[in-house]
């Protein structure tokens, strides 16, 4: 994969290095780094339309020397993070939003912005006082635009048909109050309607009955109480063959179960004969793929069969993707700083940071039949062990807390220009993944 250049940090033109005080300087004190944090956003079926991208919630922030705020400074961050081309490439036809202020609408940089990838979300009562410039960037066909929250007055109206998407925070209103909006905005607009902050599946499945269009939140990685749990034959023989391959027994007692199973046979010809392996003849037996695999990749991609094995599962999917996310970024943070060794169970601990989700069965179940090495246990079920930090501080950029974000990158030795790094790395490192 092409090495990303991107870099989320202040832009060029406010962020040189200059004498404290000196005219332009823009620099970021320690507690006020902005670290990277994302939610999905899926549709009905499961399925993730995008992203939101953000460096801390909207609140208002001090004025420094050399810019008018740290919100323009943070929102040039968020704008150069998308305009880069890898980003763009990954992502593909998937949505980013970024919420920005209504200034941010008219800086140069919006101009460089895909505009049937990205969406700019600002607040309504933005949309109140900012008519010009948004009038402006509508009319000149720019990026399209959401608004969060938008106000219940007169007139309001007109400024929302001009916005394509309507994002209402659902743990900020009750059920009568959400079901009230959803239906007023139903009857006088055609803009796509998305709830925000869903995060458990019971909250979830009112805003579907409520006829929301998109719902963003990480309600997919709950378990769901009402349903029975997911591991069946299938998965329990993937579980037999990562445990052989754990204890990496015998090539021959490993070809031996893969016999047993003529699907998953076929899945291991077909993965080890793509041209990802650039290999010169095709490859015909089970024990010459094992070979050519070892032990770990074939760990590796057996951990990804659990996810996938069986009918079509668009919420397997999701948490698929969501624990590549979580395994390429912890695995990247821990590149320099644990041995090479141990480095490998930063990535397990990442993919089956879902597993419990997955087979709707709490962690400790979901593990007690995978052989498994006991720092990667302890990080999953209790929170303790050499991962833990890593396993914490990746969880943490999933929500909207930079305090916890900043406590867990200074407990591994991280700065937010690397932690920034990683994660966007490891977004597009996952979406390549499908290409």
């Amino acid at each position: 994969m092409e090495r990303s250049s991107i870099a989320v940090r202040q832009p060029a033109e406010t962020g040189q290095q200059q004498p404290a005080g000196a005219p332009g300087e823009l620099s970021i004190p320690a507690h006020l780094q902005r670290f990277l944090v994302r939610q999905p956003i899926l549709d009905q079926h499961y399925r993730v339309a995008g992203y939101e991208l953000a460096l801390r919630e909207r609140v208002p922030v001090p004025a420094l020397p050399g810019a008018q705020s740290l919100q323009q400074m943070r929102d040039e961050m968020l704008l150069t993070a998308v305009i880069d081309m890898a980003y763009q490439r990954a992502l593909g036809t998937r949505l980013t939003f970024l919420a920005v202020a209504s200034d941010t609408l008219l800086n140069p940089l919006v101009t460089q912005l895909p505009p049937d990838r990205v969406v700019l979300c600002v607040t309504g009562a933005d949309l109140v006082h900012a008519g010009a410039p948004l009038q402006e960037v509508v009319a000149q066909g720019g990026i399209p635009l959401a608004v969060d929250e938008p106000p219940r007055q007169p007139g309001i109206t007109n400024h929302l048909r001009q916005s394509r998407y309507i994002r209402l925070d659902v743990t900020q209103h009750d059920v009568p109050s959400l079901i009230g909006q959803v239906q007023a905005l139903r009857r006088s607009l055609k803009a796509c309607i998305i709830a925000r902050n869903v995060d458990t599946e019971e909250a979830h499945e009112a805003c579907r009955k409520m006829q929301f269009d998109l719902f963003q939140g990480y309600y997919f990685t709950c378990l769901q109480p009402s349903f029975r749990n997911r591991i069946d034959s299938s998965r329990q023989r993937i579980m037999e063959l990562l445990n052989l391959v754990m204890t990496q027994a015998e090539a021959a007692r490993i070809e031996a179960r893969f016999k047993t199973d003529a699907g998953l046979t076929y899945k291991l010809l077909r993965l080890i004969n793509s041209p990802a392996f650039g290999l010169r003849g095709p490859v015909k037996s089970i024990g010459q793929a094992l070979m050519l695999l070892g032990y770990e990749q074939l760990y590796r991609w057996l951990t990804l069969l659990l996810f996938t094995q069986g009918p079509a599962d668009p919420r397997g999917q999701a948490l698929l993707r969501n624990a590549l996310i979580r395994a390429r970024f912890a695995e990247q943070l821990g590149e320099s700083r644990l041995p090479a060794g141990e480095r490998g169970g930063l990535f397990l601990v990442g993919i089956l940071s879902t597993l419990d989700a997955l087979f709707n069965v709490p962690m400790d179940q979901a593990l007690g039949q995978l052989r498994l090495p006991d720092e990667v246990v302890a990080a999953l079920t209790r929170g303790e062990g050499i991962y833990a930090p890593y396993l914490r501080l990746v969880l943490a950029c999933e929500h909207f807390d930079q305090e916890s974000i900043a406590r867990l990158a200074e407990l591994i030795g991280a700065c937010a220009d690397e932690v920034n790094l990683a994660h966007i790395k490891a977004m597009i490192w996952a979406e390549e993944l499908d290409t």
